[in-house]
């Protein structure tokens, strides 16, 4: 499988290969088109079985106003597939990006939407001008203010066909092919399109991403084997310079590193401190296990102290029998080969599906320090006599907001990323959050927690339908940092204590049973006494017997 990620591929081996993957979703595409896209479906449906989608796609007629009347909303993205050439000389980039925008409003918005810019080389002489006599001018303005329009759709991103032109350099340009068929894009430019909208796009817009990548240290990170080379022995080489160069940046953005190597702890410790040629360093990784258990076995240990499943994590070896063994062993693992010098490596890790960023994670420091916080709460909890001691220990401070425009992002990652204590299961997308927010049926509430030992941020909300006297709760999320203090449960005895004196009487779950969500669905089951509200929160009074928090509401007046 991994012939599919390398920086060459072909189609052939694309549809060679596609007989071999199991598929776990159907999803259905509507392209709405001013250029052909029939090339890309070649290899974007069976390059989207690797991701685990069988794609149904679907075509609008070719029309420059791409006046849809789109009535059908079942759709799971909508692409906008726009030959950019063909609106140059009639409007000018700010007209064009206003025109746009009341185009896409015809769509559901609160769906996932992609959008092609334009590559500023697509003519052969293009050189020998300068922008401003070029249409590279135009060109550079538009890409521009394409990628504002993300400011006004939460669920737009863009097909940057102008970073992979520019990579692959002239031959991106195919000036037979477009005088033919009107399609610019060469052959070689088509097949990385399609694996990028496949294997990046689609998958970002849809499913949660990976959370961690545990890695081999021998022929993985660097060349050589630490045991038997020595720490002079090993080298790293420029594709490994680039492989650690992109792992850092992938963890400065929200994806945890993790080691998983049969060497002896201290060498290693001992290498990560002296080679400083390295662009990791030991502070980088959450955990390190340098031993020689099974890594199957170290990789279930980890996930146990991350407290986030398996089916999250990314591991990397060199070794095809440990791959092989960690897969059997842990059949829902996400898992990589890879390669002596490093340089494949580099692109099957980016062109591994549910690892691309759509926005930049800045609660990724606070994550790791939290994690490892976690693992000092183990111990006090240890070490003290009863579970309220423990509790009492650490000094928490719960905070609970309601209606705080300036969480929403994070409720929608929380949606995304969570997958133990999700209740229903929506994955409500960024425009469905926003949505919500700005009805007056719905409240939004927010949990935010510290303690002594670190402040976690915000790990938890509720979504909540107002119906007359009923209360809908249509989403309730917590990180899987938060689980084991009780705070889902001193959360919503504050949340419904605040409806009851609003006059609301009676309550409904909503409630999806999924492959992960059993921590989710037995906290439920076991404060979900009745619908009426009274004797919920009698149940959660009697949970919460001299539970030591500080519990506190907040709303977004008390804020400004």
């Amino acid at each position: 499988m991994n012939e599919l990620l390398n920086q060459e591929f072909s189609l052939r081996k694309v549809i060679q290969i596609q007989k071999d993957l199991h598929i776990n979703h159907e999803e259905r595409l509507f392209i709405i088109r001013t250029l052909p896209f029939e090339y890309l479906t070649k290899a974007l449906q069976p390059l989207s079985s690797f991701a685990g989608k069988k794609l149904i796609v679907d075509y609008s007629d070719y029309d420059t106003s791409i006046n849809l009347g789109l009535k059908d909303n079942s759709y799971s993205i909508y692409l906008y597939w726009m030959d950019w050439r063909l609106y140059m000389d009639k409007m000018e980039p700010k007209s064009l990006l206003e025109w746009l925008k009341t185009r896409l409003s015809e769509v559901d918005t609160t769906k996932p939407i992609l959008i092609n810019n334009w590559p500023l080389f697509w003519e052969l002489d293009e050189k020998q001008y300068a922008a401003s006599v070029s249409k590279r001018g135009w060109i550079y303005e538009f890409n521009y203010l394409l990628e504002t329009l993300k400011n006004d759709f939460s669920n737009l991103e863009i097909i940057d066909i102008n970073l992979l032109a520019s990579q692959i350099g002239m031959s991106s340009y195919d000036e037979r092919n477009d005088l033919v068929s009107n399609y610019p894009l060469s052959n070689q430019l088509t097949l990385q399109l399609s694996r990028h909208i496949a294997l990046n796009l689609i998958p970002a817009m849809l499913e949660p991403k990976i959370k961690a990548i545990v890695l081999d240290l021998d022929n993985t990170l660097y060349s050589g084997v630490l045991g038997e080379d020595g720490i002079e022995g090993i080298q790293l080489t420029e594709g490994h310079v680039q492989l650690q160069r992109v792992l850092k940046r992938m963890k400065e953005n929200g994806i945890l590193l993790a080691l998983s190597s049969k060497n002896n702890e201290q060498d290693v410790f001992e290498m990560l401190e002296k080679c400083k040629d390295f662009l990791l360093y030991k502070d980088d990784f959450t955990f390190i296990e340098a031993n020689w258990n099974s890594k199957a076995d170290n990789i279930r240990l980890m996930a146990e102290k991350f407290n986030f499943d398996v089916s999250a994590m990314l591991f990397i070896d060199d070794n095809p029998a440990e791959i092989a063994h960690v897969k059997e062993q842990i059949p829902t693992i996400h898992t990589l080969m890879a390669d002596a010098t490093g340089k494949e490596t580099v692109h099957r890790l980016l062109n591994y599906p549910y690892l691309y960023s759509r926005k930049k994670d800045n609660s990724a420091d606070l994550r790791q320090k939290d994690i490892l916080a976690n693992q000092k709460r183990v111990e006090l909890a240890s070490k003290a006599g009863d579970n309220n001691s423990y509790l009492a220990s650490l000094q928490m401070k719960i905070n609970i907001f309601e209606g705080e425009t300036q969480h929403l992002q994070r409720i929608y990652e929380l949606g995304q990323k969570t997958n133990q204590f999700n209740l229903a299961l929506q994955r409500f997308s960024e425009g469905e959050v926003q949505k919500k927010a700005k009805d007056s049926a719905y409240k939004m509430y927010t949990v935010t927690l510290s303690d002594m030992l670190n402040d976690s941020g915000i790990i938890g909300t509720f979504i909540v339908k107002i119906d007359g006297e009923l209360a809908i709760f249509e989403e309730i999320l917590f990180s899987c940092r938060a689980l084991g203090r009780k705070v889902e449960d001193a959360s919503l005895y504050l949340i419904l204590n605040e409806l009851i004196n609003k006059g609301i009487r009676q309550v409904k779950f909503v409630s999806v049973e999924g492959p992960r969500n059993t921590p989710a669905l037995d906290w439920l089951n076991n404060i979900y006494t009745s619908p009426i509200i009274a004797d919920i929160i009698a149940a959660l009074k009697e949970k919460l017997i001299d539970y030591p928090a500080e519990v506190c509401l907040q709303n977004e007046r008390d804020n400004k």
